[in-house]
């Protein structure tokens, strides 16, 4: 299947019907474990309703057994959440999907009178990744716990030329749901924690779920995440890579992602109008929605979530349209050959 590397850099994912009991789960898990140098895994599959979730390995190295509960760096998953925030300030009539960034934020962007908001969620800006420009290569390549204002961010990537008309592609960057953090933050007057604590966290209550931008500090009851290609193993945990901001700064577990992301699928977060435009794929893209991406699994079914890469962790999480069924998966060990025995275990796991 050969689908992990492209996870790590946001694409696709492919998953399965994972209708597994708690011992197959369990076993699987250990097998996985046991056979690479993968340090922990979590896996959850919840069935209409019923919910599983095993874990085997360790939460640190010489350390305690991971927990099922464990939390962990979600990556890019964070996006899904700042997508809900902008769906439901559509929804209030606060914003439209059509508004001009010239307009929402004046003078922010080169070429904003040519990007709409509809353009940042799905990608088809045309706005440079960040990670491709200075500051960020040359700041992380110094020092990966380094941290780069989002501001600095975006305006190093904002006064360049954009790599496509608006609309023509799809392109995945990170910059994107920078600028959608300051387009939250300028319509409501707050900073995007308190939109996400107010309309997420508390309404679904995700107590295991905090937004933590900046400096990445690994508390006890989290996941370690490593570097598993050298020899010994580096903890990467609290490598922030320039942040992490609204791109990726969520700290969750997987039982939090799983009520989140149900309660998406089945139109509790965002109306129904709205929630199939975060479900509308790019043409010709690798299933960019707003927010959301289309999983497309070997036995000819599609998901709908969204996949997370940061240093040390890999998340996806995703489920049936309906919500009736799904799957969180987060493994702490990135490498070669962590990528390829994830390719398997997931093969075995998730399509059967």
């Amino acid at each position: 299947m050969r689908f992990v590397a492209a996870l790590v850099l946001a694409s696709a994912l492919l998953v399965g019907d994972g209708s597994q009991s708690q011992p197959a789960l369990q076993e699987a898990a250990d097998e996985l474990i046991a056979t690479s140098d993968i340090p922990a895994v979590i896996t959850l599959v919840e069935i209409d309703g019923a919910r599983t979730t095993v874990a085997s390995g360790v939460a640190t190295l010489g350390g305690r057994s991971a927990r099922p509960d464990d939390r962990f760096w979600v990556g890019s998953i964070t996006k899904s959440f700042v997508a809900v925030v902008v769906m439901q300030l559509v929804d209030e009539g606060r914003l439209h999907l059509g508004d001009r960034l010239s307009t929402l934020l004046p003078g922010r962007l080169r070429e904003g009178r040519r990007i709409r908001l509809a353009n940042l969620l799905n990608h088809t800006s045309g706005i440079a990744e960040y990670m491709l420009l200075d500051p960020w290569r040359t700041a992380v390549a110094r020092n990966p716990r380094v941290v780069i204002s989002p501001g600095r961010l975006v305006s190093a990537a904002g006064r360049g030329p954009l790599g496509f008309p608006p609309g023509s592609q799809a392109s995945y960057s990170n910059t994107n749901y920078l600028v959608l953090a300051e387009v939250v933050r300028r319509v409501t007057g707050r900073p995007l924690v308190a939109s996400f604590r107010d309309r997420i966290f508390g309404p679904l209550g995700l107590g295991a779920t905090t937004y933590q931008p900046g400096h990445r500090i690994v508390t006890d009851d989290q996941l370690h995440g490593y570097d598993v290609g050298p020899i010994p193993p580096v903890d990467t945990s609290e490598n922030t890579y320039g942040g992490p901001w609204a791109d990726g700064g969520i700290v969750s577990n997987a039982r939090d992602l799983a009520v989140f992301f149900g309660a998406l699928l089945r139109g509790q977060l965002v109306v129904p109008r709205l929630l199939a435009r975060m479900e509308t794929i790019v043409p010709r893209s690798h299933g960019e929605g707003m927010g959301l991406y289309r999983l497309t699994n070997p036995c000819g079914e599609f998901l709908y979530g969204h996949t997370g890469g940061t240093p040390g962790y890999v998340t996806f999480a995703a489920g049936t349209r309906d919500g009736r069924r799904l799957y969180v998966v987060d493994w702490s060990g990135v490498s070669t050959e962590a990528i390829a025995a994830m390719d398997e275990h997931l093969d075995a796991l998730l399509c059967r």
